[in-house]
């Protein structure tokens, strides 16, 4: 028996009807696509309108009051993000994987957290480092993923700020 692909997409301020498939005049192919192939839920709920509590919760299944996440600026306890449907999956042969802005822990702090999404960490983490993170094997992470700030500039940052400085985004802006 062949396994499934299993592939899970999360925005941030992104309403539930802002897609093509969801019946809206929006131009939204690939996502349209993957929604006629696969599956989409269409009665979720957020336990928490907060990112991080939200994100805790779907790597979990637990609610706030269980994970300790009840507000951003709380880190998800790794041991506990592990155990979630990323380690389990992990556990069970499946590569995982996660790509984009985690937000499991915090980004802005005073000191160094020690957490690879902590900025002042960050550069403790050189360009070779792809996990594993919070039960998935492979991850590819940008820091800040709203767009009203600059990418962070190495050494800080992660897999995206670094591309975005090197290759990418950066040149691209300022021409």
């Amino acid at each position: 028996m062949t396994r499934p692909n299993i592939l899970l997409i999360s925005a941030d301020q992104q309403r539930a009807d802002c897609f093509g498939f969801m019946g809206r005049n929006i131009k939204t192919p690939h996502l349209d696509q993957l929604a006629a192939d696969g599956t989409h839920f269409t009665s979720c709920i957020t336990p928490c309108v907060v990112c991080q509590p939200a994100r805790a919760s779907i790597l979990t299944g637990q609610h706030c009051r269980t994970h300790g996440v009840h507000d951003n600026g709380i880190d998800l306890n790794p041991e506990i993000g592990a155990k979630g449907f990323a380690g389990a999956m992990s556990a069970s042969g499946y590569e995982t994987g996660y790509f984009g802005k985690a937000h499991f822990s915090t980004y802005h702090t005073f000191e160094s957290t020690g957490t690879p999404e902590c900025l002042k960490s960050s550069d403790q983490y050189d360009e070779n480092w792809f996990g594993p993170y919070m039960g998935f094997g492979h991850v590819e992470l940008m820091l800040v993923g709203h767009n009203w700030w600059a990418p962070e500039k190495p050494p800080f940052g992660q897999h995206y700020e670094r591309w975005y400085h090197q290759d990418g985004g950066a040149t691209r802006a300022r021409s």
